[in-house]
């Protein structure tokens, strides 16, 4: 079997930017399978290859913000959608795609796979240990489709 890298971005105390951990501590308690790998943190840039290296394929989630989008929106967003549209970057600025390609740069085992399932957020720049309510009802979606891709393969 493959293995899998479930990872959940954000800050624990930046209101709505704490989804992806959120998501994350929800789906470790979930997915029993010692080919899945559930962890969360806030990382950025380089920091990045460490966490992902020598895994197969790795799910990030985290949060977003779009120009036309509303709180609560949930997106799939695939490497290469990233390398075609850099401004899909996330709130805090993680830069996916030059992590991965300085990684196959210096010869790290890269993930043959690498999806973010990001959601659309409201405030990213209050203090507070709580996601807004349009976001929070946005959890149980983005928990089945994650549920759904890692029982697919």
């Amino acid at each position: 079997m493959k293995k899998t890298l479930i990872y959940g971005v954000g800050n624990p105390y930046r209101c709505d930017d704490r989804i992806g951990l959120e998501v994350a501590d929800i789906l470790s308690k979930e997915i029993q399978s010692e080919h899945i790998l559930v962890r969360s943190g806030s990382i950025e840039g380089m920091a990045m290859l460490d966490e992902i290296m020598g895994f197969d394929r790795v799910i990030f989630i985290d949060s977003i913000k779009t120009k036309d989008g509303k709180p609560g929106d949930t997106y799939k967003i695939s490497i290469e959608q990233l390398q075609e549209n850099r401004s899909l970057a996330s709130s805090h600025g993680i830069d996916f795609v030059t992590a991965v390609r300085l990684g196959k740069k210096f010869g790290y085992k890269m993930p043959d796979r690498i999806i973010v399932y990001a959601i659309e957020i409201k405030d990213n720049e209050s203090y507070g240990e709580e996601c807004t309510e349009q976001v929070k009802i946005s959890i149980p979606e983005i928990i089945s489709r994650i549920m759904a891709e890692v029982n697919h393969d």
